[in-house]
């Protein structure tokens, strides 16, 4: 039985980062196709209006809680997860250990070049990975082709890099016909590995204001960021109904 904590609808695992890699390493030697997505306040907020992308959230076989957010309103609801689990760490840790025993990755995703530019700076680190790669503007042509080659390539881990909700859609969609152990939606990671981007500084990270960072990278993002206010309030109205049922 799979210990998880409801977070507005959204079931999160309570799983450490040491744990979630070893289900991970668990799922590829199933041999079974296994989808892990990485929820954060705005997939939450998202999946609250979404039933499609909620039902996928909720019936994937490893729900890492990405965002600080996330972590904060398990606190405040009373059933704390375990501890910050992000999906950039998970897949960097899995890179160390797939350049040791072996795994096949596949980059999908991101602005043409980016997941080839990811890959090289990647295998500058670990060589002997094998990593196939395509970026994510998929239209029906590109798609046929890239899920020919996945059909036909061996692949341990498809990360999947095309934004909340269409890579874990897409991921829904095809990942158990194309019988590939474990599929992980990895929103801008592709950025992150290939030097686009860089994470906030630990400090930041550790003063939960990775959010900040992030919006004075991509400005864009300012629309999307309107995800957190309501996420906080949906929190604290969970709260309040949790506090009356008390009294």
């Amino acid at each position: 039985m799979r210990d998880r904590v409801d977070i507005l609808g959204v079931l999160v695992d309570k799983v450490a980062q040491k744990e979630a890699l070893n289900r991970v390493k668990s799922f590829i030697d199933s041999k079974d196709s296994h989808i892990i997505v990485t929820p954060n306040a705005e997939m939450i907020i998202r999946a609250h209006q979404d039933e499609e992308l909620r039902r996928i959230l909720n019936s994937a076989d490893l729900v890492i809680p990405d965002g600080t957010g996330v972590v904060l309103a398990s606190k405040l609801l009373g059933n704390s997860l375990t501890e910050r689990v992000t999906g950039i760490d998970l897949v960097k840790e899995l890179l160390e250990i797939g350049s040791k025993v072996g795994y096949n990755f596949y980059f999908l995703g991101g602005a043409p070049k980016v997941a080839q530019e990811a890959k090289a700076k990647v295998k500058e680190k670990y060589p002997n990975l094998d990593i196939r790669t395509h970026h994510g503007y998929l239209d029906r042509a590109l798609e046929a082709k890239v899920l020919e080659e996945l059909e036909n390539t061996k692949v341990d881990i498809l990360l999947v890099g095309m934004g909340v909700p269409l890579q874990e859609k897409w991921l829904d969609k095809h990942l158990a016909n194309l019988e590939i152990p474990v599929g992980i939606g990895v929103g801008g990671t592709f950025d992150i590995l290939a030097g686009k981007k860089k994470r906030a500084p630990k400090m930041i990270q550790n003063f939960h204001l990775e959010w900040l960072y992030r919006l004075l990278q991509e400005p864009k993002r300012l629309g999307r960021m309107s995800a957190l206010p309501q996420f906080i309030y949906e929190i604290f109205q969970e709260k309040l109904k949790k506090l009356n049922k008390l009294k």
